[in-house]
């Protein structure tokens, strides 16, 4: 997902086994539910009525990454888009005191210039929860008209992005954009006939 497909020694191809796109947890869950009438009066029981309420929730651990180099130090012939220089372990702790935000996912100091193994470090993980309320009428037998309001993300949980794993920029180790967006809600109506 995140590595080159151009190995960095073919001569070191075990350097090249890896995590890919292991996301070693995840939980998606959903649930649908109609929603009892608020019965105070005839005119909220008549508004409250047949809504459903539908949501969706999403957890997962983060993706694996390579810590590598930008550009082509080596002068290996890298192609645009390519990059098989990789970092070295410099036997730092990886995820050290004050690490895994998004001024520092990862302990800088644990990597150099190198031959490091592709997709050795995960990332940020992910969560999110959409929401959706329905209401749906019958005009006639074969007209129905529904209003809709959704919410996605509606936590509005911020899911950090990969961080910036080139070690010789001076973002590396920061995360410096979101994997999801933020709160989006919408509404809608629809006439099926």
């Amino acid at each position: 997902m995140f590595e080159s497909a151009i190995p960095q020694d073919n001569n070191e191809l075990r350097a090249e086994k890896g995590a890919s796109c292991d996301i070693r947890h995840r939980l998606a869950a959903s649930a649908v539910c109609d929603l009892r009438p608020w019965r105070a009066n005839d005119w909220t029981s008549a508004l409250t009525r047949i809504w459903r309420l539908s949501a969706i929730y999403q957890i997962q651990s983060g993706f694996p990454f390579t810590i590598s180099v930008f550009g082509d130090t080596a002068n290996a012939g890298a192609v645009l888009g390519e990059n098989p220089i990789r970092a070295n372990y410099t036997g730092a702790p990886v995820f050290g005191p004050g690490a895994r935000n998004t001024n520092q996912w990862f302990n800088p100091a644990a990597f150099s210039f190198g031959h490091l193994g592709r997709n050795t470090v995960y990332g940020a993980g992910m969560q999110t929860l959409d929401l959706a309320m329905v209401r749906s009428f019958a005009i006639i037998e074969a007209v129905r008209f529904e209003l809709r309001a959704e919410g996605f993300n509606a936590l509005n949980h911020s899911n950090l992005g990969t961080p910036n794993r080139f070690v010789n920029t001076p973002q590396f180790g920061t995360i410096t954009e979101a994997s999801t967006p933020e709160r989006q809600i919408q509404f809608g109506a629809r006439l099926s006939f």
